[in-house]
């Protein structure tokens, strides 16, 4: 039973129940946890998976502290906040880049003939659509799967 204990329960030096909640986000083989265990501590993991009611929360909570950790890993100093920034930044660039080609089509060919861009709704299973990290760590994140139409501006038209 020792040598098949979670991340958890290994690093907790605890015995690992087979019906131990943690087995599921943190299996024995998962090197993920190493970096979650470094930032957050496993103690801190444990409790808030415990305080979490659902399955979905707990999957949810585990795949965010991961994503946290790595991004905290690869940039110490701003973590995920550094991740928004660059994120909203190349956003930022895309928007800028679509007001220009649409003002240089309606200069070319008229401003009857520009199609219009609607803003796409985010899929009310925004957290739970499954998609893949380029490491093959799974996530939960509909960024990944839903195509580059659930990311256009609000206001462009």
């Amino acid at each position: 039973m020792n040598s098949n204990r979670c991340a958890i329960c290994r690093a907790l030096k605890q015995i690992c129940d087979p019906n131990c909640i943690y087995k599921a986000y943190f299996p024995s083989n998962d090197t993920r946890f190493e970096d979650v265990q470094q930032i957050f501590g496993a103690a801190k993991v444990a409790d808030i998976l415990n305080r979490l009611g659902s399955e979905e929360e707990r999957k949810i909570a585990a795949n965010s502290l991961c994503y946290a950790a790595e991004a905290r890993r690869r940039d110490p100093n701003s973590g995920i906040y550094g991740m928004v920034q660059h994120h909203e930044s190349i956003l930022n660039d895309v928007e800028q880049e679509i007001k220009f080609a649409v003002n240089e089509l309606k200069t070319n060919v008229g401003p009857d003939q520009v199609p219009k861009f609607f803003h796409v709704p985010i899929p009310d299973d925004f957290l739970t659509t499954s998609g893949k990290m380029g490491d093959g760590h799974r996530v939960d994140d509909a960024s990944t799967s839903a195509g580059p139409s659930a990311t256009l501006p609000k206001n462009h038209e």
